[in-house]
């Protein structure tokens, strides 16, 4: 059983590496996470053996709040834009890590678990969707994941509101492009 220092120590590690990834990038000094963290080194070693497991984590941190918000949109017609623009956001926080996590093959099983884990979530928004006319027949969730790709390269712009404005308007031609024909 973990001690609560040493949980509170791999958070405070997490919500550091979050927000100086989205403020300078994936390739910042692990120095200053520990630093931001108010811990050693030595402390952010233990907790994450190098970058690529850091950013790992954050992304499974994530996902269980992309879990909780797909929870509470699930039953409203239009929670697969909702979740589109939810999950879009967080990529523009994130820019640059997919790139480079997508890059390592020794993390494609962990990378290729989360994806799955993301196509069965939205598979049911998807159904709900084309229940609601919302959607047309055949937008698939090969679709939807083919969407990830686009979002993470769209990601790649400079600064937060650049790629914001470029994820936003880009889920809206996606929209378009996916909606029934009588909308």
């Amino acid at each position: 059983m973990k001690r609560i220092d040493g949980i509170n120590n791999r958070e405070a590690l997490l919500r550091a590496a979050e927000r100086l990834f989205a403020e300078k990038g994936f390739h910042i000094p692990l120095e200053e996470i520990a630093e931001a963290a108010n811990v050693s080194r030595t402390t952010l070693y233990r907790n994450f053996k190098d970058r690529q497991a850091l950013g790992i984590a954050i992304y499974e941190s994530q996902l269980d709040d992309f879990e909780i918000f797909v929870e509470n949109v699930s039953e409203e017609p239009d929670g697969l834009f909702l979740v589109l623009e939810e999950m879009a956001i967080a990529h523009c926080h994130n820019a640059g890590m997919a790139d480079v996590l997508s890059n390592d093959s020794s993390l494609h099983p962990q990378l290729m678990d989360m994806r799955m884990r993301v196509n069965k979530l939205m598979e049911p928004l998807l159904q709900r969707a084309k229940e609601s006319n919302l959607v047309r027949e055949e937008i698939t969730a090969h679709d939807l994941d083919c969407l990830l790709d686009v979002i993470v390269s769209v990601t790649k712009r400079e600064t937060f509101e650049e790629r914001k404005t470029a994820v936003l308007r880009m889920l809206q031609l996606f929209k378009t492009g996916i909606e029934t024909r009588s909308q």
